[in-house]
């Protein structure tokens, strides 16, 4: 085991100092900002274990209850399995691109993908596509291992890879048809008309059985939420298309997104089957996301996958160019992208600008536990046994469940159409005084929006960072609420 240790790390040294100097940064910054909606909300899948969930399939809850039940949580402990995740991820990058283009191309690779923006972001929070990362990789491994010896145990293995990336998020469904596709393409008859092909699916159906359960159990409303979510409206909206190609340009760092995009094109073209189907892996997660960013805007994170694999073989085909625009590109790419990255994590940790008053980019990750505090203060000086918070926007419902923790408060979104936490509340809201909470970027009147017997104000609270005004938060009590007005 020792031999085996030493040799794994002479073999990759250069490539395990890169990712433990990422690393590092990521656990010293982990713990110094509060935790976003995405985060928190995930957090709570570990709280309240299940088969599934409303909006993603477990497989994120599942890895935070392997911490949250052991460790406790806080931000650090809550980001700990982003950050060990990342690792697998960055040496499984190394590795893919070690046999595309050499030692010194795999390891810009590893450099690429731990300072664009996003994908350090997920290095850092934990995400459903901070699991699917490092799987997409593993099965790009276990299809050419398949290829390469179509023995049961493979046909096995792939079906557990394919399972657990459907643990992880609905999207890896995309996956199927682009290893049809790819099999097509190379005339693998002997594999796709295998009759072991149908235990690789008995297996991934097996592994996701979870998820089809609960689905059934709950008339399959986080099947029909998806549908609705990620591709909504009838007509085409480009403004939606183009904003969302914006955000994926500005999220991913703009040289490594243009970088990918000429990845994809020569991957298409190359006659490396690796090249070829990771071309077809990430080729259709991103059509299918600009597809569905013509009707709905598309988030940035959703097209992970895709330039997780892309960005190392756009950097393939510049780093064996002797031409040295293209040397200087990369450079350029990686240069700036390192020194954006670094910046990002400086000003997460320390905290250095003053941002004008509601301008700071980073309102959603500061200032929500002394909210929670102070909202935990004024119920503790009203008498009544029957008390919750209440909100407004289901954006700030998990953060504020998180934080309430400690305190044991009853959190409740008032929507006449809310899904999403039903089954996280502790009892009812009817009849109880309601705290609310209006901030300065959404604020509703209570008074007409609610069936209270009294509406109250209970204070304003600014949340400040050196001195701006990140938000203000005005506390209204609803007394004996009753419901929302139709």
């Amino acid at each position: 085991m020792k031999k085996t240790l030493a040799s794994l790390y002479r073999d990759n040294r250069a490539a395990i100092w890169i990712i433990a100097a990422f690393t590092a940064v990521r656990l010293a910054v982990a713990p110094t900002f509060g935790l976003g909606t995405d985060e928190a909300h995930y957090v709570l899948y570990a709280k309240h274990l299940a088969l599934s969930y409303f909006d993603h399939p477990p497989l994120v809850g599942w890895t935070h209850a392997l911490f949250y039940y052991t460790l406790g949580t806080n931000e650090f402990l809550a980001r700990l399995p982003a950050i060990l995740l990342f690792v697998v991820t960055s040496f499984l990058c190394y590795r893919f691109t070690l046999s595309l283009g050499g030692r010194r191309t795999a390891l810009y690779a590893v450099v690429a993908l731990n300072s664009s923006f996003l994908l350090s972001g997920l290095g850092l929070m934990l995400l459903p596509e901070s699991l699917l990362l490092p799987i997409t990789f593993a099965l790009i491994f276990a299809i050419q291992r398949l290829e390469r010896s179509p023995k049961l145990q493979n046909f096995v293995l792939l079906g557990l890879v394919l399972g657990i990336a459907g643990l992880a998020k609905y999207t890896a469904i995309l996956f199927v048809p682009a290893i049809l596709i790819y099999g097509l393409i190379k005339k693998r008859y002997d594999i796709l008309l295998n009759p072991r092909l149908l235990i690789t699916a008995a297996i991934a159906l097996v592994v996701i059985a979870p998820v089809i359960v609960w689905n059934v159990q709950t008339d399959f409303i986080s099947f029909r939420y998806q549908t609705g979510h990620v591709v909504g409206g009838h007509m085409p909206n480009f403004a939606k298309f183009f904003g969302g190609l914006a955000a994926q340009l500005g999220a991913y760092s703009p040289p490594l997104f243009l970088l990918a995009f000429y990845g994809l094109y020569k991957a298409l073209r190359s006659r490396n089957d690796r090249m070829l189907l990771s071309g077809l892996i990430g080729g259709t997660v991103a059509f299918f996301f600009l597809y569905s960013s013509l009707f709905k805007f598309a988030l940035p994170h959703w097209s992970a996958v895709f330039y997780a694999l892309l960005i190392p073989i756009g950097i393939v085909f510049l780093d064996r160019s002797a031409a040295r625009h293209k040397q200087a590109i990369l450079v350029f790419s990686l240069g700036f992208s390192i020194v954006i990255t670094v910046l990002l994590h400086a000003e997460l940790a320390f905290k250095f600008f003053r941002f004008p008053d509601y301008k700071s980019p980073f309102h959603d990750v500061y200032g929500i536990p002394d909210i929670v505090k102070r909202a935990n203060e004024i119920m503790a000086e009203n008498p009544s046994s029957e008390k919750a918070l209440g909100l407004l926007n289901w954006t700030d419902v998990s953060r504020m469940m998180y934080y309430s923790l400690p305190y044991k408060t009853r959190v409740f979104l008032i929507d006449n159409n809310d899904e999403r936490f039903r089954s996280w509340y502790s009892g009812s809201p009817l009849g109880s005084d309601i705290l609310f909470l209006n901030s300065h970027f959404e604020s509703r009147d209570i008074a007409s929006k609610m069936k209270c017997k009294e509406v109250r104000d209970a204070g304003t609270m600014d949340v400040l960072l050196r001195g701006g005004k990140i938000d203000t938060i005005d506390f209204v009590w609803c007394k004996s609420f009753a419901g929302v007005n139709p």
